[in-house]
């Protein structure tokens, strides 16, 4: 009996064979043979190569990916950052993601932010971003006028 594990291929994330044809047991027995070893060599030293191209391609691939997505989420935070207190609160609260908030050309739709910036603030009034309050008492007094100088008013 032989074990199905065994002459099974090796798969990847993709399910795509891990070890092309030619790489593996089978091609070591057939290689033995003489003068296949030769020409086998560089080619799986060139199979190998691009294998070990395509996983540093998707690892890159991913990084990119993870890096759009912290941009498109800073992006939505500094639009929300106009009317709430707390930036995040747009989505932790809003209930959305950032792909939700996306137009059809994959950048920030400031409407459908506001939108949801309008829902928060309808159920939450109090995650508004506060206004600056005003002092009357600072800056120019509104009492009168500004004193005449004079040699008068120095005596005194």
């Amino acid at each position: 009996m032989t074990n199905t594990a065994e002459n099974a291929p090796d798969l990847d994330s993709d399910g795509l064979s891990a070890t092309p044809e030619g790489d593996g047991p089978e091609a070591d027995v057939q290689s033995a043979g003489g003068d296949d070893t030769q020409t086998q060599a560089p080619r799986q030293n060139r199979e190998a190569r691009y294998r070990v191209e395509r996983n540093e391609a998707r690892a890159e691939r991913d990084a990119l990916a993870q890096r759009v997505e912290r941009l498109l989420t800073r992006e939505a935070e500094r639009l929300a950052a106009k009317n709430l207190a707390n930036p995040a609160d747009l989505l932790t609260l809003g209930g959305v993601t950032v792909q939700d908030l996306l137009d059809e050309d994959g950048d920030v739709d400031p409407e459908k932010v506001d939108a949801v910036i309008a829902e928060i603030l309808g159920t939450r009034p109090g995650l508004a971003k506060n206004s600056p309050a005003f002092d009357p008492t600072q800056g120019l007094s509104g009492g009168g006028h500004k004193p005449q100088a004079s040699w008068d008013a120095l005596m005194k």
